[in-house]
Order: C-alpha cells, then sequence, then structure tokens
C-alpha cells in the first residue's frame, strides 16, 4: 500500500515497478498464511496500478487501510498521502520517523528485543540497526546499505551465519576506508600476534630534515621563560615523533598535527604560553613538518582530507565500557609497540573532559587516536577470522589471557561497530 500510495503521489516506471513487486509478494503472503493485511495491500496496490487515475487509485488504498482493526493505521495513511501529494520535490520520506502521529496499540519508538543468545545477537546486529534507522527517520548510510543489498546470492543462500560473516568483512572494509593510514595490519610471523607497519615516506632525507627542525626548535624552548618542560605533553608526544615515529609518516602526521593545535590555542587563544620568538618558531616548524610530511606522502595526505569530513559523535557510557573490555585485549594480540600505542589511544578516548584542558582530553573523541584505534581495529578483522578458521575457533597460541577465538572476534566486531557508530554510519 505503501508502494501504492507513492505511485498515485508521485508517478515514476521506478515506483510502478516497485508496486507491482510489492502487489505480487502481499497477495503470494495472504495467500500462504491468510493474512488479511496482506491480502489488503495486495487489492489497493493491484488497483491503482490499474486505475491510474489518482483520486480513485487513493479512494481504493485508504478504504484497504480503514477496513484493518487499527484506526491508526488509516489516520497515518492520510498523513502520508497528503505529505507526499503536496510536497514540491520528492520529499526524503526515508528520513522521517515512519509513525508521525501519536499510536495507541503499540509502542513506535521501543527497541527490538535483544536476544539472549550472544552468536544470535551478533547475527541480527546489523539488521536490528538497519530497522531501528527507519523506524527512527536515521536510515544507515546508504553506502553501506547498498553494499550489502549487493552481496552475492551464493552467499545469501548458505544462510544468515554465512550472510553475517560477510556483513561483518563489508563493514571492517568500510570502516578502514573512511579512516584509512598510511600503514599495514599484519601478523607477526612468529609470535602470531598483530604489528603495524608503516609505509614509509618517500623522501626519507626531507623527513630527517623536518624532524631535525623541529627537534631543534624543541631545543630551544625548553629550560627558561617559555612555558614548556619535559613534562609537558606536547613535548611527549613530540619526543615521540623524533624517536619513535622518525620512520613512520602516519604516525608523524597524526601526532604533529594534533600538537600544532594544542600549541596554537596555547600561544594565540588561552595565552597559556607566551608568544615569544621560540614557543612561535616551535609551532611554525611543527606546522611546516606537517605540511611537509603530507605533501610527500599520498596516503597520509588522503587519511587527513578523510578526517577533516569526518565528525565524530560523543562517546556513550556504553562505549566506553566497549573501549574498556577492548584495552586489555588489543593490547594482549598485539605485538609491544603497538600494545603500547593502544594503552596509550584508549584511554585518551575513554577521557571524559573530567579534568581542565590541556590535561584532560576533550569531551568528542580525539580524531586522531580514534583514527589510529578504529582504523587499527578493523584491519585485524579479516585476518583474525581467517587465522580463526585455520584453528578452527578453538583456543589458539595467539589467543593469549585464556581468550577463546570466538572472543577476540567478538570483540573485533564490537569495535568496528563502535567505529561506524561514531561516524554516524551506523
Amino acid at each position: 500500500m505503501l508502494s501504492a500510495v507513492c505511485l498515485i503521489a508521485k508517478p515514476s516506471e521506478e515506483l510502478r515497478i516497485a508496486a507491482v513487486f510489492a502487489a505480487a509478494n502481499a497477495r503470494q503472503a495472504g495467500h500462504d498464511v491468510g493474512h488479511s493485511a496482506a491480502s489488503l495491500a495486495a487489492v489497493a496496490a493491484a488497483r491503482s496500478l490499474v486505475l491510474r487515475r489518482g483520486d480513485e487509485a487513493k479512494h481504493e488504498i485508504l478504504s484497504s487501510i480503514e477496513t484493518l482493526p487499527f484506526s491508526d493505521f488509516a489516520e497515518q495513511a492520510q498523513w502520508d498521502y497528503g505529505k507526499i501529494s503536496s510536497a514540491s520535490e520528492n520529499p526524503a520520506i526515508s528520513h522521517s520517523p515512519l509513525w508521525t502521529i501519536e499510536l495507541q496499540h503499540f509502542e513506535a519508538a521501543r527497541q527490538i528485543d535483544t536476544p539472549n543468545d550472544r552468536k544470535l545477537q551478533k547475527r541480527l546486529s546489523f539488521w536490528r540497526e538497519w530497522y531501528q534507522g527507519f523506524l527512527d527517520g536515521k536510515p544507515l548510510d546508504w553506502e553501506l546499505q547498498r553494499r550489502v543489498a549487493l552481496i552475492d546470492d551464493t552467499i545469501w543462500d548458505a544462510g544468515p551465519e554465512t550472510v553475517a560473516a560477510e556483513i561483518e568483512r563489508i563493514e571492517a572494509e568500510f570502516l578502514a576506508e573512511k579512516l584509512p593510514m598510511a600503514e599495514t595490519i599484519e601478523l607477526h610471523p612468529e609470535t602470531g600476534k598483530f604489528r603495524a607497519v608503516p609505509i614509509l615516506v618517500e623522501n626519507a632525507s626531507y623527513m630527517s630534515a623536518l624532524l631535525t627542525q623541529i627537534g631543534d626548535a624543541l631545543e630551544d624552548c625548553l629550560g627558561e621563560h617559555n612555558g614548556l618542560s619535559d613534562r609537558s605533553g606536547d613535548v611527549k608526544k613530540l619526543n615521540r615523533v623524533l624517536t619513535k615515529y622518525k620512520d613512520d609518516p602516519q604516525n608523524a602526521e597524526l601526532t604533529l598535527t594534533t600538537v600544532a593545535g594544542s600549541l596554537r590555542r596555547q600561544l594565540i587563544e588561552t595565552r597559556e604560553l607566551p608568544p615569544n620568538e621560540d614557543n612561535l618558531a616551535l609551532l611554525n616548524a611543527v606546522e611546516e613538518g606537517v605540511r611537509g610530511i603530507r605533501a610527500n606522502h599520498p596516503e597520509v595526505a588522503a587519511n587527513r582530507d578523510h578526517l577533516a569530513q569526518q565528525a565524530f559523535k560523543a562517546l556513550a557510557p556504553e562505549d566506553k565500557q566497549v573501549l574498556e573490555e577492548a584495552l586489555p585485549m588489543l593490547t594482549a594480540i598485539s605485538e609491544p609497540e603497538l600494545a603500547e600505542e593502544f594503552a596509550q589511544d584508549i584511554p585518551e578516548l575513554i577521557n571524559d573532559a573530567l579534568l581542565p584542558l590541556p590535561d584532560g582530553a576533550p569531551p568528542l573523541p580525539g580524531a586522531d587516536a580514534a583514527t589510529r584505534v578504529f582504523s587499527r581495529s578493523s584491519k585485524m578483522v579479516p585476518l583474525w577470522e581467517k587465522l580463526n578458521a585455520a584453528h578452527d575457533g578453538k583456543v589458539h597460541r595467539i589467543a593469549t589471557m585464556g581468550l577463546a577465538a570466538y572472543a577476540v572476534s567478538e570483540l573485533l566486531f564490537k569495535m568496528v561497530s563502535l567505529g561506524l557508530r561514531l561516524l554516524g554510519v551506523l
């Protein structure tokens, strides 16, 4: 009936095909189970196609709805038809709540029941989000929906477990595209744990010169009356770039961008640091380093372009709980260097800015920390699933802390879902 209403309000070939398809399916459903609503939908949709006259078709559809036992449906249908008919352009119906009137017979905002079985929860997760999105008028990202819709028929035919696994793969791939990083995530061949391998900068000598310039400017700032000390968070980050990230352009750019923003705020906005020659020279060196890395590393520049378009949502309490649970697991399945970065980034995301700036983290997730955490988690998914399949789901050497392979798989699934939600995809 919805297809028929749309068809008579805004005729198009696409809607005509949709209405024919809906009518055929509704008729079959009515035949199979004797469902009166399905039968009425079939009659109304089919007649609207035959009549081809808006007023008569509208009468057929609304009359069919009015014969249903719930008056709410008729009132909602009248509202919907009026909204579609009066719109000068096609209205964004998908971005309106499904129920726009007060209902008497059931609670429209009720969340879909969550099954107790954890495997069933995971299998239904995407569909719960998808359905709730249409109830609320907040549909999932259309590109993500398109990729799910285009899953190969052989996978659909293999059953819900196979479909769920494919959707999980699609979501992980989608998140990795949203948060690209100039690095690869791989399994260490000897330990079987994850590690991050940077894609080296093309112009190594220029990178070295940039870092030398930053190191010299930092040395000039420390001590005396410049307001910076070895205990400063920005100084610690810069020292990390000069040592740990000297051959890692992606993490160097992420960290330098964070420091540049912090120094600029303290020098220009809050005046926490004196805007003297040394401090301004350090800010200039850091910003020059950021621009230089981006100019000489296309992958890093692409990542920054993506980040500039992202708007991270605030973390809810349940999101922070996922991150708290993730921290020990992610560090356990990672090589020491990668584990150390998880141990730095995740607490920064969890911090809800109870402490004043600059010691407290901002209330929204730090974009650079979030990029590292969720990009890396998404890239772990296909590797872990391949490893899990090879070990037939049993505990194996990579699952330290007594973790079963399924527990780690479930955790990575939660991390991908959380990352997509923070980006507004789910």
